[in-house]
């Protein structure tokens, strides 16, 4: 996998008449290294519909795409890998279903949370939320601070990625304390200009700070 801006694509927060598809090209021209849908309204078959598309502006662009939850759409639709969060299908069932080679995300808001979901076969830990992420998931956990980042980098070897409330200004912070990316959906799908957005991002990533 590759550091770097991780853009989450939601289609309950897109802005504008831009489409889902628009809006993934856009943050892609932009450097965005990995790409996650998250759809939590649609139907079963609108989310392997979109996922398949997804899919296919990610290949050309030569990015990992990732479904959000779902390890039956993400495998269906042919992506390269799922994000599970503390409610969905465990990490270690999944890797047993997928095999070795699918990517695999894990949610992790404590150290020990971090360790464990290493353990189970996750490919990298979403992190957070470091900072208020209530305005765009209201089931988010209270802020913990970069320092969440830290904390979970010193228990693990697999890459952490930073996730909630991240936005041009604070990213370096979360840089700084540990991590090996970002993860945003706020601060690429409603602005103006999501392809800038991301670039803008992608300038303040030190890529090289683990």
């Amino acid at each position: 996998m590759k550091n770097g801006l991780y853009a989450i694509i939601d289609p309950s927060h897109l802005s504008g008449a831009v489409s889902v598809e628009e809006m993934t090209r856009a943050v892609l021209r932009g450097g965005a290294s990995i790409v996650q849908l998250r759809d939590t309204v649609s139907t079963s078959r609108q989310i392997f519909e979109r996922a398949c598309r997804l899919r296919a502006i990610c290949n050309e662009f030569e990015i990992p795409f990732i479904v959000n939850n779902r390890l039956d759409i993400a495998l269906a639709a042919g992506a390269d890998g799922v994000h599970l969060g503390p409610d969905d299908l465990p990490v270690e069932a999944a890797r047993r279903i997928a095999g070795d080679k699918f990517i695999i995300g894990g949610s992790a808001g404590t150290p020990e949370v971090a360790r464990d979901l290493e353990k189970a076969g996750a490919t990298y830990l979403g992190v957070g939320a470091i900072y208020d992420a209530r305005h765009s998931k209201p089931d988010a956990s209270a802020p913990r601070g970069p320092e969440a980042i830290e904390a979970a980098a010193r228990q693990v070897d697999i890459p952490i990625f930073g996730i909630g409330g991240i936005h041009l200004e604070n990213a370096p912070e979360v840089m700084a304390h540990g991590a090996n990316g970002v993860a945003v959906i706020r601060a690429l799908m409603q602005v103006d200009d999501p392809e800038e957005a991301a670039r803008q991002l992608c300038s303040v990533l030190d890529t090289g700070s683990r």
